[in-house]
């Protein structure tokens, strides 16, 4: 059956958010003051969306048990009570490719798993074993169908194996390697009637303010291997987007919420959120939400906050020829104004 020009043309709001990291302070917040506390100052913007991701940077558990392995300097894991958080929020998927995900070990996974799949909230990035991390989370919204697979390139001793719950690892030195297994991916999610491929990429290290030229090489080589959106985090700040043949690349997403020490050159409670507009076929536009993390809990930026993030949005976006509009005359009347990218 044909389907309409105005089918065709359906509009999709998606909501791209960073780091949520709900464990220590975080955690803390939640038991006293409820799973609403962190992100229910945004929470309305967040569920206006048809679709919201996050990478879900923690173990959801009621285990105390830790990770097995070398010890850590940071243990994150949130109280079953906070999967109520992301349902507030209007969290539809996750990524658990993460090196935090399985911080109170294999249980804390399978519990953090269960949690989600309770609440109907999707994810990919982990698994029972390397297969089933590698799986593809496909979620269709108007019509057009969304998939996802999920990354990370740190804490090699969380990877899933044949036989081995744990997180999809890519070791992104070997470029090549991950060039071919990106592409599989792809495959995969087009054989399945994916009409928005979504490559989700925890990589890199903390506090950088811009992507490695081997992290543009792997994004580029991504897209021409058919991904339709980036979604990179890690880096704890967020990156200036490139649309590159007409996709999105967000190379770091920043932080959505966490109890982080707050560094004062990169601002890390400086951050935002990503709008997107798209079409089936096509990216329409990105509005930027400027956000602000105080407390353990994320709100609206206002004041020279936001303007300091709207400055350094601009600059790093001018970096990849992204030009970023903003509303000037609406600006000079509220301390809300709008703040975006058109689509080439």
């Amino acid at each position: 059956m044909a389907i309409s020009g105005e089918r065709m043309d359906e509009t999709v709001r998606i909501i791209l958010g960073g780091d949520v990291m709900l464990g220590r302070i975080v955690k803390e917040r939640i038991r006293r003051l409820g799973p609403a506390y962190p992100l229910g100052q945004i929470a309305s913007l967040m569920r206006g969306a048809d679709l919201t991701i996050v990478n879900l940077e923690c173990a959801v558990t009621s285990s105390d048990a830790l990770w097995p392995g070398a010890p850590k300097a940071f243990y994150f894991g949130a109280p079953p009570a906070a999967v109520e958080a992301l349902v507030d929020a209007g969290v539809d998927l996750v990524s658990l490719a993460n090196n935090h995900v399985l911080d109170h070990g294999v249980e804390g996974l399978r519990e953090t798993v269960r949690l989600l799949r309770g609440r109907g909230i999707g994810f990919a990035g982990a698994g029972e074993n390397a297969e089933e991390s590698r799986a593809l989370a496909v979620i269709e919204r108007k019509g057009i169908r969304f998939g996802m697979v999920a990354y990370c390139d740190h804490q090699e001793d969380f990877a899933a194996d044949t036989d081995r719950p744990g997180i999809a690892y890519l070791d992104l030195r070997d470029e090549a390697a991950v060039i071919e297994r990106l592409r599989l991916d792809l495959d995969r999610m087009k054989t399945a009637g994916v009409e928005w491929p979504i490559v989700s990429l925890h990589w890199g290290p903390n506090m950088v303010d811009r992507p490695s030229e081997r992290f543009v090489r792997l994004a580029h080589a991504a897209v021409d291997a058919g991904c339709g959106m980036l979604f990179g985090h890690s880096a704890h700040v967020f990156h200036g987007i490139e649309i590159y043949k007409g996709r999105p690349i967000f190379y770091s997403a920043g932080d959505l919420v966490d109890d982080y020490a707050v560094d004062p050159d990169f601002k890390n409670d400086h951050q935002l959120l990503f709008d997107l507009e798209l079409t089936r076929s096509a990216l329409r536009r990105i509005e930027l939400h400027p956000v602000f993390i105080e407390d353990c809990r994320t709100v609206p930026a206002t004041g020279a906050a936001r303007e300091d993030i709207v400055r350094r949005v601009t600059a790093l976006c001018t970096e990849m020829g992204t030009v970023v509009r903003r509303d000037v005359e609406r600006h000079q009347q509220a301390a809300g104004d709008r703040v975006w990218i058109d689509a080439p």
